[in-house]
């Protein structure tokens, strides 16, 4: 006797084993109980759902000796035929194989005048009904819309839109949809321990995973790596097998990702090169992965839209609050990149460590996405440093101070420098004599230039200044836009005003005195008065012991309407935004200065 597939030695024989379509076998039993059973049916959904064998129970229950019955016996002969499909008034055709519209009007209008021969009701199932030529369909047309007393069609495709919309109209339609891979591993764990076959632990998961919701794939899976392994399934024969991989290892990596451990992705990499594992295959189920974390992260109750067993959905959950959607959507984009790579890369490896090292350290990056990673990393004091080595000392990082945000003034007060900064005094490196300004305005983009070369982050404060000479003819006069108190500010810090003496020594042969004002137009504040542009100066040296005075700043000097609506926290952000680029310079220092 030939051995039977375990897919058909299990196929449901009643509604209730019907396994993942609750919203069709509850409505076909209701509709069976109330006599209100239609004429035509449509059951359409992917391969392997259950539509034909749920079309097999309705022929049973309506043919069963005890019924018509939502609960037929499966003992009866009317039963017995119907499951061994020799029954003479349920016909099953295949179209298939059979779209000739001579076959559609042999074999089925052509017998819809005669009675049933056995049974109460002639069942007619039409399988991959999507494949009848236009003529057939339209010969099929006018007795599916009035059949004779007691006959139902049942017409199953896994392409709906195939089928013409002169038939969708005449048939009650039932969606079979994917079933989840919790049911299909009670199901395949029910199976397995009828069978006497033992599977490792996940071992289940893999093979419904690979099923892609379609319990007959299931178990013809296991029953293939049944005879593969002689019953006795692994977790390695089910991944050498499907080429699957198994959630652990996802887990894994994407807690190396989260940790930011660049030396624990590297050993992850070359354990998986070492194991065989297909790396492309490997990199489409971590996106797969990551794409479950990232509905997690951004909706919270995923159910219904990531497919994992519930033990895997408690740890996606976890995951995922160590990451945070934004994070997440940047790891998205690094492995699309990844995936289109690897279709020509010929080191697979490779690009899979490069992939890991920007996820794990964006600092390493100068994407807008990278970038924007760092500086929540600086507004949440979260460190995007690796673990360290055993054998190598923790790295320090700079700290970053951030003042306490205050109310804005409505003029710059610029701060005297520390004692222990030098003074920005020019008395002793002065130039002689009077300045030409032409050749001080055609110097100042080099002087600019200058200091750019020796930190470019505190370059970009001179951007859109103009210089000119003071009346003395004998002093800079550095002229900030009447937008950019802030800017000034800065500049008229000890170290900025010290790179920029260095500049002007080096494009000049002397550093002449100078000083900062906002330029004119700028806009006043409520209520102050409006006076003529004066200077705000920046070379305040202290004082020998005695009280140190600062220059009244000028009341023109005042911060613009639109700098004060924005708020203090312009200011905190600009101050990240500085410490972030002076660490992008300090880890790159031999790279070419870009534009900012």
């Amino acid at each position: 006797m030939a051995h039977q597939s375990l897919y058909r030695k299990y196929r449901p024989q009643c509604f209730e084993d019907v396994v993942g379509q609750a919203h069709v076998t509850r409505t076909l039993r209701n509709a069976i109980a109330d006599g209100a059973v239609a004429h035509a049916y449509l059951f359409t959904g992917p391969r392997g759902t259950g539509k034909t064998t749920t079309a097999r129970i309705l022929a049973k229950a309506l043919q069963c000796e005890q019924g018509p019955t939502p609960v037929p016996d499966s003992t009866c002969e009317q039963c017995i035929d119907v499951t061994e499909g020799r029954h003479p008034d349920v016909y099953e055709l295949d179209a298939a194989s059979r779209t000739q519209v001579d076959i559609v009007r042999e074999e089925i209008i052509g017998r819809l005048a005669y009675a049933p021969t056995r049974g109460r009701w002639k069942v007619y199932i039409i399988d991959e009904v999507h494949m009848l030529s236009t003529h057939a369909f339209n010969a099929l047309l006018k007795s599916i819309e009035e059949p004779p007393p007691h006959t139902v069609f049942v017409l199953c495709t896994t392409h709906p839109h195939k089928v013409p919309e002169t038939i969708h109209s005449r048939c009650q339609r039932f969606d079979f949809h994917r079933i989840g891979m919790e049911d299909i591993v009670e199901h395949l764990g029910d199976i397995a321990g009828r069978e006497g076959m033992t599977v490792a632990e996940g071992g289940l998961a893999l093979i419904a995973k690979h099923a892609g919701g379609g319990m007959r794939d299931a178990i013809s899976t296991l029953e293939q790596l049944a005879a593969f392994s002689g019953g006795e399934i692994s977790l390695e024969d089910v991944e050498s097998l499907l080429g699957e991989v198994d959630s652990a290892l996802l887990f894994e990596l994407g807690d190396l990702v989260a940790e930011r451990d660049v030396a624990g992705a590297f050993r992850f990499v070359a354990r998986l090169t070492a194991s065989g594992i297909d790396i492309p295959e490997f990199v489409r189920e971590f996106v797969g992965h990551m794409r479950d974390l990232y509905v997690v992260s951004a909706v919270g109750d995923a159910a219904g839209i990531v497919d994992v067993t519930s033990a895997d959905a408690a740890r996606l959950s976890g995951q995922a609050a160590a990451f945070g959607p934004d994070r997440l959507s940047r790891v998205l984009d690094v492995l699309a990149e990844l995936v289109g790579e690897l279709r020509w890369s010929p080191d697979p490896r490779l690009a899979l460590e490069v992939a890991l090292t920007r996820l794990a350290r964006p600092q390493g990056e100068v994407t807008l996405e990278a970038l924007a990673e760092r500086l929540a990393a600086l507004e949440t004091g979260v460190s995007l440093t690796a673990p360290a080595l055993p054998d190598a000392p923790p790295r320090e990082r700079p700290s970053v101070s951030v003042p306490e945000p205050g109310p804005v003034s409505a003029t710059p007060v610029v701060a005297a420098p520390s004692p222990a900064a030098e003074p920005v005094s020019v008395e002793s490196a002065g130039v002689p004599g009077k300045l030409d300004r032409a050749r001080v305005k055609r110097a100042w983009p080099g002087v600019v230039a200058e200091v750019r070369k020796i930190k470019s982050t505190r370059a970009a404060i001179f951007d859109g200044t103009e210089i000119d000479i003071d009346a003395d003819g004998e002093t800079l006069v550095i002229e900030f836009p009447a937008d950019a108190a802030f800017r000034l500010k800065q500049a008229a810090d000890p170290d900025t005003s010290q790179l920029l003496r260095r500049g002007l020594a080096t494009v000049l042969g002397g550093a002449p005195p100078f000083r900062f004002q906002l330029g004119r137009g700028a806009v006043r504040a409520p209520g102050a008065e409006p006076v003529e542009n004066q200077a705000v100066h920046a070379d305040v040296p202290p004082s020998d012991g005695g009280d140190e005075t600062t220059p009244e700043p000028s009341p023109e000097a005042n911060v613009p309407a639109k700098r004060a609506e924005a708020g203090p926290h312009d200011d905190i952000e600009r101050l990240l935004i500085d410490e972030l680029g002076a660490q992008m310079i300090a880890e790159h220092p031999h790279e070419p200065e870009g534009k900012d």
